[in-house]
């Protein structure tokens, strides 16, 4: 019996190693495969109820709250149960006569392993005799995952529609491309919104989103509307001052909320804690263009400070008015170092073909004084007194007197006793040394093409592809031909812009009132433009929508 008793022992021991995966063995990365729908795909007369839908593997629970959305919306939502690899959802009653509805299972359904879905899943069924068969596709142009919102209209157009649930919800895959299957006739209108808030009711300040260049879409049966293109973007927060620091007797910094340009500020001056008023100087900070340094036309009193702005005007626009901010003026004085933040290192420069670029050097507090000779440039053996550029009291932008030399080595000194900021004390080092190292200069090249016209005037615009994209524009001659002279080598993209508002730039649109987009075209080709080199792309053809 001890025998027996061993074993058995012995045997679940063995049974439960054999089926361990081994150790060290490759992760799983295959996604979830759809294997079946019941009722099946295409079922006609539909009456609601359960539909059974089986995958490849065990379906992850916690994944399963926002993958699954039915089309168009439901009065009464579907009740959505797990069962391992299956998801079994059940449809309410009173489902629309002679309409095609949609389960649509999206990337965020993953297995136990947190593998997602490599593509969307839609399965269609009909309460009626027909499966509808239209479609609608395009693409989103952006840097984030987005969604797509669409309205079938039962009345005429309101820009109010943007602001329901929509009906339709589709999900931009990884490049953008987005498509709504199993769509009845009818008149359809559309959304581009950012992938976290696909499904919810469009709120414009906190969401991204993208109007399209045409106000409704009218679908007829079995019709397919292609080339869509959305270029979602969020819209800038009302403008707001929202802190400042105030680190000297004279000087500080006060901060918005968004990149400013050409303005100008109105009522500008700041109330000290002794009810002293201080008129002010302010510079943007080229680095950071939410921020401006100030500096005050003498020193304030200890304690609490008010900077008061009676209006932040652009052009003929009040864009801010009656803000103001409390600071407090330190009681000690300030007796640190200047100190030269940037560049932090050996500066490596590419040249421009009119000897740029200019380099920022940027110091940590305003520079009130300079005596003549503070700066000498040492390139390879010769040395020269330079003149800089003075971007505000805390920025020079550099470049040598004749411009960069290719392959040459250069090194900026800045001689402290010739600085004086405006409190503490001027550099810790005598001599600070700021490196250069230029690169063989950039090449430029060229490229043209010819594109189709439809009455609008079309504008190209080329532009890098960098997180900071440079870019240039180009019209059209006579013969609807474009030309790109004088463009830095390297890679590009290439869009047409039907400027609608002839304002020389895209223009996105608006949900309220509505306002549409320009109309727009990116090439799917991305061109590298080369050195001595022209680029003829032919003719571009591309169907509006």
């Amino acid at each position: 019996m001890i025998f027996i008793a061993l074993w058995m022992v012995a045997l679940m021991f063995y049974t439960c190693a054999a089926v361990a995966p081994p150790d060290g063995g490759p992760k799983d990365e295959t996604p979830p495969q759809f294997i079946s729908a019941m009722p099946e795909a295409g079922s006609l007369h539909f009456k609601g109820g359960k539909v059974s839908i089986k995958f490849s593997e065990y379906i992850s629970e916690k994944s399963i709250k926002n993958a699954v959305k039915i089309s168009p919306r439901l009065d009464f939502p579907a009740v959505i149960k797990y069962a391992d690899d299956e998801l079994i959802i059940n449809f309410p009653e009173g489902l629309l006569p002679d309409q095609t509805y949609v389960i649509t299972i999206n990337r965020n359904l993953k297995d136990e392993r947190s593998v997602a879905l490599d593509q969307s899943i839609q399965i269609a069924f009909s309460t009626g005799e027909i499966i509808d068969e239209g479609i609608i596709s395009g693409r989103v142009y952006g840097e984030d995952g987005y969604g797509v919102h669409l309205w079938k209209l039962e009345k005429e157009f309101e820009d109010s529609i943007f602001f329901t649930e929509p009906l339709y919800v589709s999900e931009a895959d990884d490049d953008g491309f987005f498509n709504f299957k199993y769509l009845a006739p009818g008149d359809y209108v559309m959304l581009g919104i950012e992938r976290s808030a696909a499904g919810a009711i469009l709120v414009p300040q906190r969401m991204a989103y993208g109007v399209s260049s045409k106000k409704v879409y009218s679908l007829a049966k079995n019709q397919r509307i292609e080339g869509i293109y959305l270029r979602p973007k969020r819209e800038d927060p009302p403008l707001k001052m929202t802190h400042g620091e105030w680190l000297g007797k004279r000087w500080g910094w006060m901060y918005f909320n968004q990149e400013l340009n050409d303005i100008t500020f109105q009522g500008l001056n700041i109330l000290d804690s002794k009810e002293g008023v201080h008129s002010l100087d302010f510079y943007q900070d080229e680095q950071d263009k939410k921020r401006f340094l100030l500096i005050a036309s003498d020193t304030l009193n200890v304690g609490k400070a008010i900077l008061n702005i009676e209006s932040v005007v652009s052009g003929k626009d009040s864009l801010l008015t009656h803000a103001k901010i409390n600071f407090r003026v330190p009681g000690k004085m300030d007796t640190t170092h200047v100190k030269q933040t940037q560049p932090e290192s050996t500066v490596t420069i590419r040249l421009e073909k009119d000897g740029g670029p200019t380099i920022p050097i940027v110091f940590s507090k305003p520079i009130m004084a300079i005596t003549d000779s503070a700066f000498f440039l040492v390139a390879d053996t010769d040395t020269v007194v330079m003149e800089v550029d003075w971007m505000n009291p805390t920025e020079i932008d550099f470049l040598p007197p004749m411009g960069w030399q290719e392959k040459t080595k250069y090194q900026l000194m800045v001689f402290a006793d010739k600085l004086t900021p405006i409190e503490g004390k001027s550099l810790k080092d005598s001599v600070t040394y700021i490196r250069f190292n230029s690169e063989k200069k950039l090449g430029y090249g060229g490229l043209s093409g010819l594109i189709e016209n439809e009455g609008i005037q079309p504008l190209i615009e080329l532009s890098t592809l960098k997180k900071e994209p440079e870019i240039f524009h180009s019209s059209v001659d006579s013969n609807l031909q474009f030309h790109f002279k004088n463009i830095p080598e390297g890679p590009y993209r290439l869009m047409i812009i039907f400027d609608r508002d002839q304002n020389g730039e895209f223009s996105y649109g608006s949900v309220l009132p509505f306002q549409p987009s320009e109309w727009f075209y990116i090439h799917p080709d991305t061109f590298d433009i080369r050195a001595n080199w022209d680029i003829d792309v032919g003719l571009i053809q591309e169907e509006r929508q």
